[in-house]
């Protein structure tokens, strides 16, 4: 099927989404000092290189073949295959550590991004017609998702927010 002018620029967009967020998370690694976040945001801008290498060769087999991806062949390219060293830092090191701002900054930018990549990849999910287009935007979707959970998680375990990916660690109501 041949792609679209709207499909070509959805990709030309979203590579550019993940050339922002390469170039936000590298530069976050940099600033910040605590080595658990330096690892965090090295792991999630190692992720946005490989998002933007799937949609560059994604707009290749587009304009040479006519063709989206197969999801089995997107699923390769992911970079969840990859085994991580863990995120977070241990409990002495976090209860130790004052958070700078401008970690906490990057964190709700970040958050704020994935926000944004979130809503821009389910769009051009519902707007293409052909089923692997379909699931390779899923498929970042979920990416994507995946991303905004670890910022949040951190951003919670940071400020001692009482919740840990959205689950509540300690409830101070009265039991019933």
């Amino acid at each position: 099927m041949k792609p679209t002018t709207e499909a070509l620029k959805a990709i030309e967009t979203a590579i550019q989404v993940e050339r922002d967020g390469l170039a936000f998370y590298t530069d976050a690694a940099r600033q910040i000092a605590d080595p658990g976040g330096k690892r965090m945001f090295e792991s999630l801008a190692a992720d946005e290189a490989a998002h933007q290498s799937l949609f560059e060769v994604v707009r290749e087999s587009l304009l040479k073949e006519d063709r989206w991806l197969p999801p089995e062949q997107v699923a390769l390219m992911s970079p969840s295959r990859f085994v991580r060293p863990p995120i977070f830092p241990a409990a002495d090191q976090a209860s130790a550590a004052k958070i700078p701002e401008r970690q906490l900054a990057a964190l709700r930018r970040g958050i704020q991004a994935e926000d944004e990549s979130i809503a821009f990849y389910s769009e051009q999910m519902d707007r293409v017609d052909d089923a692997d287009g379909k699931a390779m935007y899923g498929y970042l979707v979920e990416q994507e998702k995946g991303h905004r959970t670890i910022l949040q998680g951190e951003y919670d375990y940071l400020t001692g927010t009482g919740f840990w990916f959205d689950v509540r660690e300690f409830n101070l109501e009265a039991p019933g």
